[in-house]
């Protein structure tokens, strides 16, 4: 029997990429708000049903808490997309804002990961 989660998804993809291709033909879109478009289906693809379901509080499969864990990293690469389209050849002390974001969502990933690893761990022991 297919989840709630996944008709969900389903259903929120759909909705998404229908959206995005008869948005180019209603309006014309510019550099910035194609880079919008684009990081707007990325962070509602991934991250709109974990958003839904964490704003309904359903802990079906997922803790409510690693939805909003997830929520957040979803929507900082989102964010990240359009700062690297619009300012990442800006160079900050020889260091160019592209090269300054890939290396905090290296980061970002990797204490998301251990983060959940833990939780997961913790969950496990109660």
């Amino acid at each position: 029997m297919v989840s709630r989660e996944t008709k969900l998804q389903i259903g929120l993809v759909s909705v998404v990429i229908v959206l995005s291709v008869l948005s180019q033909f209603v309006f014309p879109l510019g550099p910035l708000g194609s880079v919008a478009l684009f990081a707007g289906t990325y962070f509602l693809i991934f991250g709109g049903v974990h958003l839904y379901l964490a704003l309904a509080g359903d802990s079906e499969t997922i803790p409510v808490a690693a939805r909003w864990r997830f929520v957040g990293l979803a929507a900082m690469v989102a964010v990240g997309i359009v700062l690297q389209e619009t300012v990442g050849q800006t160079t900050v002390g020889g260091v160019t804002v592209g090269q300054l974001l890939g290396a905090v969502f290296a980061v970002a990933l990797v204490f998301y990961l251990v983060y959940e690893a833990r939780a997961g761990y913790l969950a496990s022991q109660q």
